[in-house]
């Protein structure tokens, strides 16, 4: 599946403490980057775009395909999140990564109103790609009530 999911953290359990809790594992860091780009969308603003170049009036349909993809991102993307964390975390960020994947790819909307900057996207997206890993939906477990006696 091409969703973050949540993870709960027993109580007292941590980085600092030792315990298994949210230590960083490599390979679920590097799963998370891949599966925070809505790959489905932006193949969908790739093609569409590719179409809008021969199109009449293409600074119209830049601007829809962007802000069509814009929307239908957080939409397309929280259809498949069991819980309402998963549901805000991956829509977020798949939202964000969209905008920014857009702004890499070079072509379409971005490149229309004169803001592509390739050295700019690129280093944009090599930043974003090692920041997404470290989002993590977390869902801490509350201690057990002491139990009065």
């Amino acid at each position: 599946m091409r969703i973050v999911e949540e993870k709960v953290v027993p109580a007292g359990s941590g980085n600092l403490q030792g315990g298994k809790g949210t230590s960083i594992n490599v390979k679920e860091y590097l799963d998370r980057v891949a599966k925070y780009i809505p790959a489905e969308v932006i193949a969908a603003y790739i093609i569409t775009n590719g179409i809008a170049t021969k199109a009449r009036d293409q600074k119209m349909w830049f601007i829809l395909i962007f802000f069509v993809c814009l929307i239908c991102t957080p939409i397309y993307i929280t259809r498949f999140t069991r819980t309402r964390m998963e549901a805000w975390v991956n829509g977020i960020t798949a939202t964000i990564a969209f905008v920014i994947w857009a702004y890499a790819i070079g072509v379409g909307f971005f490149n229309y109103i004169g803001w592509y900057d390739a050295p700019a996207a690129s280093i944009i997206l090599i930043l974003f790609s090692l920041i997404s890993g470290a989002i993590l939906p977390v869902k801490k477990q509350k201690p057990p009530k002491p139990k009065t006696i």
